[in-house]
């Protein structure tokens, strides 16, 4: 594998930067009509590639990883591009090969290192493989929340708060986006003009002129600006946004050059998703794509506040961990609404045993542990991977640990028919009837933890006679509201979901909450073929809160399960609530991106 990964870096030393970082870019960007929305946001059909997004960040990161060798106007061809993401796919599957090695026997025909490589491959895949699954608005929002408490101290760590690094993703974001406005500007010219061209003129010299004269025009001369300017910003506009300390201090955070640097294998320190924004000389840099700076700026933030070293790392612990589980909180409480009663820092005795969330809702307790630990990477070696996963999801701090948490209650209550139990720690209350009510352990987590919170089978240690829990990460169960929301959905389709997910739990396999969650309340042969039969849910294809997100920014989707829905393409007032449903004013949300204009 590795004479592959060299062979492939000697090869992109030819390739000139910002070409082939421009064919990465153009799979980021949505270009369709009102038809084909959904086929042309799906990365995994638009680049034939297994796991689209971290692959074409792999290949970003190994371009970057050499010298720049390529002669001057070199430009790559489509069949050479074709050839480079198939060694990226080759590169791929001598890792997956190294998970799924595993010969059966007779005796055990899917022997015990098969159910941990399995796991492992999970958690491989998932941490590797598995772009962020949020959108843009959920990132920003969510650094909000958990590291502006922490301004003060960030400032004496970087020179920096959080209100600049946003800033400067939104200069970013905005510079990227008008880079494409004036190339689509641009282009619309020249096809008016082309469309003004009469081919049957009784005097075609004329007509012939006009071209010539158009192709010295300046029209012809903004078409070209627009394409060799199309995904920079430069340093001379940051610094004049930002002030010349605070730009270069950004700068040399999220900007790299390119230089032949020991990055090779796909579980590597990826240089580009640390440093997303790419030098092309001392002024230009080249933008990928907006996304991947904010992600670097929150992974960025998150390991500089969560250093153990720092003098504020207990108080950091603490807040995080309180922010984390009022963010669950408030969620539960906008799909149950005030038909349910809710009790936080449960204690079995008064300011002991504590839990985090209890929710009673009809016939049913809802038993919720919110866990804010980050994720572990996985080891490349199987074995080795297998014991570092089980370790850490088992721990205090893990989806294991949470949902021995969540068991320990669960019994604690079922033992009698009226329980006193304690809440916000000391504060007495009663649960009557127990005997007539189902209790449902959830565990949700601030990170994304793909396949093996989404089914625990395989790792989780549990009692033949206790339920498996419903794993959910933040921004899945947000993204779920939205779609019991649009759904017209009522809290007790929530609780017929979760308690079928329960039930089912063993049979249901993605990397992805959402794609079962949207089958579920789409598909009726769903619920009937997981009584019988193992469910896998691909992660390509239409999807349902994309098609929400898309048409809240005035975008139609396409679904094939549901019908078009009307979608408001009238601007909206700079003081009028932004039709995208974030709740802020449009002038502060969607304006900048000019998606309503």
């Amino acid at each position: 594998m590795e004479e592959k990964i060299r062979q492939l870096k000697k090869k992109l030393s030819g390739i000139d930067t910002s070409d082939l970082l421009g064919r990465i870019s153009i799979n980021f960007v949505t270009f369709a009509d009102d038809t084909n929305v959904a086929e042309e946001s799906d990365l995994f059909q638009k680049t034939n590639l297994l796991s689209p997004q971290k692959q074409l960040l792999y290949l970003a990161g190994l371009l970057i990883s050499t010298d720049n060798l390529c002669e001057n106007n070199s430009r790559i061809t489509e069949t050479q591009f074709k050839g480079i993401k198939r060694d990226i796919q080759e590169i791929t599957f001598e890792y997956v090969k190294k998970f799924i090695d595993i010969s059966p026997t007779e005796d055990s025909p899917f022997p015990e290192q098969a159910r941990k490589n399995f796991v492992s491959f999970e958690a491989f895949s998932s941490y590797f493989d598995t772009g962020i699954l949020r959108y843009e608005e959920q990132t920003e929002e969510l650094i909000k929340q958990l590291y502006v408490p922490f301004d003060t101290e960030l400032i004496k760590l970087t020179s920096l708060k959080i209100s600049d690094y946003l800033d400067f993703f939104h200069f970013v974001d905005a510079a990227y986006r008008a880079s494409y406005k004036r190339q689509q500007e641009a282009m619309e010219d020249v096809r008016t003009f082309f469309d003004s061209i009469n081919p049957h003129a009784k005097d075609p010299r004329k007509e012939y002129q006009r071209i010539l004269d158009f192709g010295a025009s300046d029209t012809r001369k903004a078409v070209v600006s627009a394409a060799k300017n199309l995904n920079i910003v430069t340093r001379d506009e940051i610094v004049d946004s930002f002030g010349e300390t605070v730009a270069d201090t950004l700068l040399q955070i999220f900007a790299t050059k390119r230089a032949e640097r020991e990055f090779l294998y796909y579980n590597g320190k990826n240089p580009f998703i640390k440093q997303p924004l790419c030098w092309l000389d001392d002024n230009r840099l080249f933008v990928v794509h907006p996304q991947f700076l904010l992600n670097a700026i929150y992974d960025y933030l998150t390991d500089i506040l969560e250093n153990p070293k720092n003098d504020f790392a207990e108080k950091y612990k603490r807040v995080k961990a309180e922010t984390v589980e009022d963010l669950f909180s408030s969620l539960l409480k906008s799909i149950f609404g005030e038909a349910a009663v809710y009790h936080r820092s449960v204690c079995e005795e008064a300011g002991t045993k504590e839990h985090d969330i209890l929710i009673e809702f009809s016939n049913y307790l809802i038993i919720a542990e919110a866990k804010a630990s980050k994720v572990r990477e996985p080891f490349f070696n199987p074995e080795k991977a297998y014991t570092r996963l089980h370790d850490h999801f088992h721990s205090d701090s893990g989806i294991g640990g949470a949902y021995k948490q969540a068991i320990i209650l669960k019994k604690h209550i079922e033992s009698h028919d009226s329980i006193v139990l304690f809440e916000e720690k000391t504060k007495k209350f009663t649960i009557d009837s127990i005997k007539g009510k189902t209790i449902l352990p959830l565990v949700l987590t601030l990170n994304q933890f793909g396949g093996i919170a989404i089914n625990t089978s395989n790792i989780l240690e549990k009692e033949p006679d206790q339920p498996y829990p419903w794993v959910c990460n933040l921004h899945d169960l947000e993204n779920l509201i939205v779609i019991l929301k649009y759904l017209q959905k009522t809290p007790e389709d929530f609780i017929e979901y979760i308690s079928w997910r329960i039930d089912n739990h063993e049979r249901l396999y993605s990397s992805d909450e959402l794609d079962i969650t949207e089958c579920f309340y789409l598909d009726e042969n769903i619920r009937k073929r997981a009584k019988s039969e193992n469910i896998v849910f691909p992660a390509d294809g239409p999807s349902l809160i994309d098609k929400i997100y898309y048409e809240k920014h005035g975008i139609p989707y396409q679904h094939p399960l549901l019908k078009p829905q009307p979608v408001r393409r009238t601007k909206p007032g700079v003081n009028d609530p932004c039709p995208c449903g974030s709740g802020k004013k449009y002038k502060k949300c969607c304006r900048q991106k000019e998606i309503y204009d």
